[in-house]
């Protein structure tokens, strides 16, 4: 009896470790793709933030690469009333030294009580605000200040597209040339190949004028002083050239002036004439 109890024991152990060896075992193995699956969304992420860096830091250059290709032209417009016109005239011309620009034009101009200074200043892009900043110091008054730029890119584009493409049929053409079995027919791509360097050189002159209009801005700058005294000192010549001008425009006006009143003068005429034979028959 006892032996039968103890083997009815060591069954129902058996059959108990039986079922929990594989409960535990689905357990583990659900543990194991846990494990597995986890690690393997880690090694994807980690992975996946891999790949994004160099992505990221890709579309970035890229960004300053196009910034880089712009092409903008920028062009400023400035007039201002300065307290001493010699000395702004001084200290413009030291400013554009200072920022490494250039002076294209300048001209002087006298109106009556203002003297007046027009300059065309060209600068690099980079030291295009500063410049205009500083040179906005020497004003009294600004009467108006305008700041324009124009993106030309799509239109360099558009050119260095052309240029290309008719490279590549001056290099067509003179493949022909080569071909070419008679006269005529070198006679005929030659004229041809003329035409398209022509069309070449054209587009090249556009992009080198673009090229400069990008490389430097423009500042056009209008600086004025208003006084009572003459401030330019002309010479005897050119004084004598203004009083025939000023003659010229005065017998001009005398002219218009007395068809303007003719029928006075008809009438005045008319009276002298009969005055003067009235004191003869006297």
């Amino acid at each position: 009896m006892k032996t039968t109890n103890w083997a009815i024991i060591l069954l129902l152990a058996l059959a108990i470790l039986a079922c929990g060896g594989r409960s535990g075992a689905p357990e583990m193995a659900a543990e194991g793709y846990d494990t597995y699956s986890g690690g393997e969304a880690k090694m994807a992420y980690e992975s996946g933030e891999a790949d994004r860096q160099p992505t990221a830091s890709g579309e970035t250059a890229q960004a300053e690469e196009v910034l880089q290709e712009k092409k903008v032209i920028r062009t400023a417009n400035i007039r201002m009333e300065v307290k001493d016109f010699r000395e702004a005239q001084q200290q413009a011309a030291a400013l554009v030294l200072r920022f490494e620009g250039e002076v294209v034009s300048e001209e002087v101009q006298q109106y009556g009580e203002m003297l007046e200074n027009r300059m065309v200043i060209r600068v690099r892009p980079e030291r295009f605000d500063s410049l205009l900043a500083a040179l906005e110091q020497l004003a009294t008054y600004v009467d108006f200040r305008s700041v324009n730029a124009e993106d030309v890119t799509r239109q360099y584009i558009d050119l260095e597209t052309r240029l290309a493409s008719k490279r590549a049929v001056v290099e067509r053409y003179r493949e022909l040339l080569k071909q070419a079995k008679n006269v005529q027919e070198v006679l005929s791509v030659e004229e041809n190949l003329r035409k398209v360097v022509e069309e070449i050189e054209s587009i090249e002159g556009q992009l080198r004028y673009l090229s400069r209009q990008v490389d430097y801005s423009t500042i056009n700058l209008t600086f004025y002083e208003k006084t009572d005294q003459p401030l330019l000192r002309r010479s005897f010549m050119n004084r004598i050239g203004e009083g025939f001008t000023r003659g010229w425009h005065l017998l001009k006006d005398l002219a218009v002036g007395a068809v303007s009143i003719w029928p006075l003068i008809l009438i005045i005429g008319g009276l002298l004439w009969w005055w003067i034979r009235r004191r003869r028959k006297r």
